[in-house]
C-alpha cells in the first residue's frame, strides 16, 4: 500500500469516527437535522402556495384582484364544471397510487406516529400536496394546511430514514416537519410548534419540543424571506373595555362548541356514507359531488377554494349577515362533499371560515341587541376562529396561539382563552375524538397515547392483579351495596353467591345509574340483581395487553381474574393497566435514548447506568435463533429486559414480542445483575 492510499484510508476512517460521534451527540445531531428539515419544508410550503395560486388563475380566468373575484367573474359553466373536473382528477390520482385510506393529511401523520413508528413513504406526501393543489385550485372547498403539514412530516420521516435514526427520533422529526408546515403556512412559528406537540404527539417532552421549535422557526424564516412578513388574515384594533364583554365571548364559546360538533359529525357522516354507498363511491358519485359543489359556488362563490378572502371579509364586517349565517352550514357541506367525493385537502382552513362567519353572525346579532356594550364584530369573528379551531381539533392552546400570532394583539388572548376552552368542553361532551382522530378510529388503528402498546405483551396478569377486593353477597340489599362502596372507597365490589363462589361485579357506574331512585329501590333490589354477570374472564397467564383490549372492547374498567383451573383469584382494573403502561413506557424512553447514544461506544459492551441498572450489548445466543421474544419469555426466564435489537447492518429496531431472532442479531439489554448477562452469554 503506497503512502497516498494510506493517507486516504486514514482520512476516511477519521471522518467516519467524527460522523459517528456527531450522530450520537443527541441534541447537536437532531438540531442539525431539524434545521435542514425546516429550511426544506419552508421552500416546499412556498411552492405549494404558488402552485395553488397558479391553478386558480389557470382554471378561473375571470377578472379580479384575488382568487375570489376571479371565480365570481368567471363564466358560469366554468364555475359549475371546474370543481367536478378537479374532483375527478384528484380521485384518479388517488386510485392511480392506490390511496384508499380515506384519512386527511393530519390523521395520516398521527397514524404513522402511533402505529407505524413514524415511517412515511416520502413520495406519498409530495403526490398528496400536488393533488391538493389541483383540488383547491379547481374550487375544492378544503385547505392547504393539512397537505402542508403532511408534506413536512413526510420530509421529516424521509430525513430520519436517510440517516437511519431510531424510531423515537423519526417520530420527533415527523412532528417537527408537521409543525414546520403549519408554521410556514400561517407565518406563525409558535402556533406551528404547539400544533405539533398538542395534536401530533399529544404529549410534551422538552427534547422533542426543542427540535420542533427549530424546524418551525427555520420554515417560517424561509417563508417570510420569499413571501414577505405578513399575517395570512386581516386583524383589527381591539381593547377589552369592561368585564361585561366576557359574557358575549362565553356565549360565542357555547355556540362554537355546538358548531364544532356539527362540523365533525357532518363531515364524518358524509365520508362514511360515500364509502358505504356503491353509487356515491363510484365515478358518478364524484361527478355528482363536483356538480353540487359547482352549483353552490354559482350562487355563493365564497364556499369555493381555501376561503381565506371570505375570512378577511368576515373580520372586516364586509359580508351580508344572512350570507355569513348561511356560510356556517354551507361551508361544512361543501367541505364534506369535496373530501367524500374524492378531493384532497385539509379541514383546517374550512374550520377557520366557519369560525369567522359564526363569530361575525353572533357579533351582528349582539350589536342589534346591545349596540353600546358588544365587542366589535371583527373581534367576535377573530375569536370565533379560535373557537372552531379549538373545538374541531380539541386543541385549545394551538387555537389561542394561532389567533395571537395572526393579530399580534395580546388583548385577544383573554377572550380567546375563554371561548376556546368552553368550545372544547362542549364539543368533547358530544364527540370524544377530534376531526383528525375520527378517521383513524373508524379504521380501528388509533392506539391513542399508546404508541408502544406491544410493551404490554410481555407483562402478565399474574404480576398485577389485586387480591384486596371487597366482597358482598348476592342477597345483600341496595343500601348495603352503596354503604360498602362509600366505606371502602373502591370503584367496584365483588359479588359472591351463597356458596361463596364468584357471582359477578358491581361497579360505581352501575350504582350511579340507580342512585337517584335508591330510596324506592333499597328494599326491592339486591346485589345479585345489579351485578355484571357476563364480563370477560381473564386468566393469570393472560398478557396485560389482552386485558387492555378487553376493557376497551367492552367499555369496562375492571375485570375478574381466574386461575388456570378456573378458580376466582382477584380483579384487575384500568388504573393498574395505565400505571403499568406509563411505567414501562417511561423506562423504554430512557433506555432507548441511552442505548442509542451509548452502545456504539461501549468499551466492553457493558455500561452501569446506575447502582442497580446495567446496560449491555450481546450477540444473540445460539439457542434463541429462530425463536420469538414472546416464545422465549426472556423477561421472566432470564431476568433481563430487551431494549433494542441491532441487525447486522447496524439497523436498530424496537422490541417486538413476535420478532424472530436471527443469526448476527445483537441484543441491547438491561438488568440489575451482571450474572444474568453472563448466563445469556454462556448459552
Amino acid at each position: 500500500m503506497n503512502k497516498s492510499n494510506k493517507i486516504t484510508i486514514d482520512l476516511i476512517n477519521k471522518l467516519t469516527d467524527i460522523y459517528k460521534q456527531f450522530v450520537n451527540t443527541e441534541y447537536l445531531f437532531l438540531f442539525t437535522l431539524a434545521t435542514i428539515l425546516g429550511i426544506i419544508t419552508g421552500f416546499a410550503e412556498v411552492g405549494l402556495k404558488m402552485l395553488i395560486k397558479e391553478f386558480s388563475y389557470l382554471f378561473f380566468p375571470g377578472d379580479g384582484k384575488g382568487v375570489l373575484e376571479q371565480i365570481s367573474n368567471s363564466p358560469w359553466y366554468l364555475i359549475l364544471l371546474i370543481p367536478t373536473i378537479g374532483l375527478l382528477i384528484s380521485k384518479f390520482i388517488n386510485n392511480l397510487f392506490k390511496d384508499k385510506t380515506h384519512t386527511h393529511g393530519i390523521a395520516k401523520i398521527i397514524e404513522s406516529i402511533l402505529v407505524n413508528r413514524g415511517i412515511i413513504k416520502p413520495f406519498v406526501p409530495i403526490v398528496k400536496a400536488i393533488n391538493s393543489a389541483i383540488t383547491i385550485g379547481m374550487g375544492g372547498s378544503v385547505g392547504p394546511e393539512g397537505p402542508a403539514a403532511y408534506l413536512g412530516a413526510g420530509l421529516g420521516s424521509g430525513i430520519g430514514q436517510l440517516f437511519k435514526v431510531n424510531s423515537q427520533r423519526i417520530r420527533t422529526l415527523v412532528a417537527a416537519g408537521a409543525g414546520a408546515g403549519i408554521a410556514a403556512a400561517f407565518n406563525a412559528p409558535i402556533a406551528g410548534a404547539l400544533f405539533a406537540v398538542e395534536i401530533i404527539l399529544m404529549e410534551f417532552k422538552f427534547h422533542q419540543f426543542s427540535v420542533i421549535v427549530i424546524a418551525a422557526v427555520m420554515a417560517t424564516f424561509v417563508s417570510r424571506s420569499l413571501m414577505g412578513d405578513f399575517a395570512e388574515f386581516q386583524s383589527i384594533e381591539f381593547t377589552l373595555k369592561n368585564g361585561f364583554e366576557f359574557i358575549f365571548f362565553i356565549l360565542l364559546g357555547l355556540a362554537s362548541g355546538f358548531v364544532s360538533w356539527l362540523f365533525i359529525q357532518s363531515i364524518n357522516w358524509l365520508e362514511k356514507f360515500y364509502r358505504a354507498n356503491k353509487f356515491a363511491s363510484s365515478i358518478y358519485g364524484t361527478m355528482l359531488s363536483g356538480l353540487l359543489l359547482g352549483a353552490i359556488g354559482l350562487f355563493i362563490p365564497y364556499t369555493l377554494g381555501t376561503g381565506y378572502e371570505t375570512i378577511d371579509l368576515a373580520i372586516s364586517n364586509n359580508l351580508l349577515w344572512y350570507l355569513a349565517f348561511a356560510l356556517i352550514f354551507i361551508k361544512i357541506i361543501t367541505t364534506g362533499l369535496t373530501l367524500a367525493g374524492g378531493g384532497t385537502g385539509g379541514v383546517f382552513a374550512p374550520a377557520i371560515v366557519v369560525g369567522a362567519t359564526l363569530g361575525m353572525t353572533i357579533g351582528v346579532a349582539f350589536h342589534w341587541l346591545f349596540p353600546s356594550s358588544t365587542p366589535p364584530i371583527g373581534a367576535m369573528s377573530i375569536v370565533g376562529v379560535a373557537g372552531l379551531l379549538a373545538g374541531t381539533m380539541h386543541a385549545p392552546f394551538t387555537a389561542i396561539i394561532v389567533v395571537f400570532e395572526l393579530t399580534k394583539n395580546q388583548d385577544f388572548i383573554l377572550p380567546t382563552m375563554i371561548t376556546s376552552i368552553i368550545s372544547v368542553a362542549i364539543t368533547k361532551k358530544f364527540v370524544k375524538e377530534s376531526i383528525y382522530t375520527i378517521p383513524i378510529v373508524f379504521k380501528n388503528s388509533l392506539i391513542k397515547y399508546r404508541n408502544e402498546s406491544n410493551l404490554l405483551d410481555n407483562l402478565f396478569v399474574s404480576d398485577y392483579y389485586k387480591t384486596d377486593f371487597t366482597i358482598i353477597y348476592e342477597n345483600s340489599n341496595l343500601t348495603s351495596v352503596i354503604e360498602t362502596l362509600i366505606r371502602d372507597k373502591h370503584r367496584s365490589i365483588v359479588v359472591y353467591d351463597l356458596q361463596q363462589r364468584y357471582y359477578g361485579l358491581i361497579t360505581i357506574e352501575v350504582i350511579k345509574e340507580i342512585l337517584l331512585d335508591k330510596d324506592i329501590l333499597k328494599d326491592i333490589i339486591i346485589a345479585g340483581d345489579i351485578a355484571l354477570l357476563n364480563l370477560p374472564r381473564v386468566k393469570e397467564s393472560n398478557s396485560i395487553k389482552k386485558v387492555w383490549e378487553l376493557m376497551n372492547k367492552n367499555s369496562i374498567d375492571v375485570l375478574p381474574v381466574f386461575s388456570e383451573d378456573n378458580a376466582f383469584v382477584g380483579i384487575i382494573d384500568r388504573k393498574t393497566v395505565d400505571e403499568v403502561y406509563a411505567d414501562e413506557l417511561s423506562k423504554l424512553n430512557i433506555s432507548v435514548s441511552l442505548a442509542s447514544n451509548v452502545t456504539s461506544s461501549l468499551s466492553e459492551n457493558l455500561v452501569n447506568l446506575s447502582n442497580d441498572v446495567i446496560l449491555s450489548e450481546i450477540d444473540v445466543p445460539e439457542l434463541f435463533i429462530g425463536k420469538s421474544i414472546k416464545e422465549l419469555d426472556i423477561r421472566n426466564q432470564f431476568n433481563v429486559e430487551i431494549i433494542m435489537i441491532k441487525k447486522y447492518n447496524n439497523e436498530q429496531i424496537m422490541t417486538n414480542p413476535n420478532y424472530i431472532l436471527q443469526r448476527n442479531d445483537k441484543l441491547i439489554i438491561t438488568t440489575n445483575n451482571i450474572k444474568h448477562i453472563n448466563r445469556l452469554k454462556d448459552l
